[in-house]
């Protein structure tokens, strides 16, 4: 007979069942929960990131639900596990890369240059949305300060990096343009004297 995979148990190693799929102990064959994980980082021996799951009351209808979230969440959802929360409050966040930007100009409340969030990303998903996109992961681009590209599904993102692409190209041409132009404008006369 052929061993068949169950759960990974608390100390890190496959119990396995001696029942193949298919036969008739099918049910006692199955996969039994995988007990949630400190970390999504920390695969099962030999099998993708462990999942967590957290329980909650909703606020809406007084009853215990069960939610997964998705894999490499970072959210702690202690909160929403002691307190009655609502559905729509329920989140899962991974984080991404953040970069910073000094600025000056009307967005600054300083006379210097000020920092801002520049093109930082993360990877959300909201399970109980009325918007069913949203319920997937999707990502969340912070194009700068507070100002936000949201909602990107692969598709959607992959034509947003190819219109980055462009711009960026672009900016290289300007940048070229601009030396040339700063060069020509000092060496005219009028501005040389």
């Amino acid at each position: 007979m052929k061993d068949t995979p169950t759960a990974t148990s608390g100390d890190g190693h496959e119990g396995h069942t001696s029942q193949p799929l298919g036969s008739a102990g099918q049910a006692a064959a199955r996969l039994q929960p995988v007990p949630a994980a400190p970390s999504d980082s920390e695969p099962a021996v030999g099998g993708p990131p462990v999942q967590r799951t957290f329980t909650f009351t909703s606020t809406v209808t007084g009853e215990s639900v069960t939610v997964t979230c998705m894999p490499g969440c970072t959210v702690d959802h202690k909160a929403d596990s002691n307190t009655p929360t609502h559905p729509h409050d329920i989140y899962c966040n991974i984080p991404g890369t953040a970069d910073e930007l000094p600025l000056y100009g009307p967005l600054c409340t300083t006379r210097g240059p000020e920092d801002f969030r520049f093109l930082s990303w993360q990877i959300q998903s909201h399970p109980f949305s009325a918007r069913p996109a949203e319920r997937l992961p999707f990502v969340v681009i912070e194009a700068i300060d507070d100002h936000y590209i949201e909602y990107l599904e692969p598709d959607t993102l992959q034509m947003i990096i190819g219109r980055l692409q462009k711009r960026v190209d672009s900016l290289r041409k300007a940048h070229a343009q601009l030396v040339n132009v700063r060069t020509a404008y000092v060496n005219l006369p009028e501005v040389a004297a």
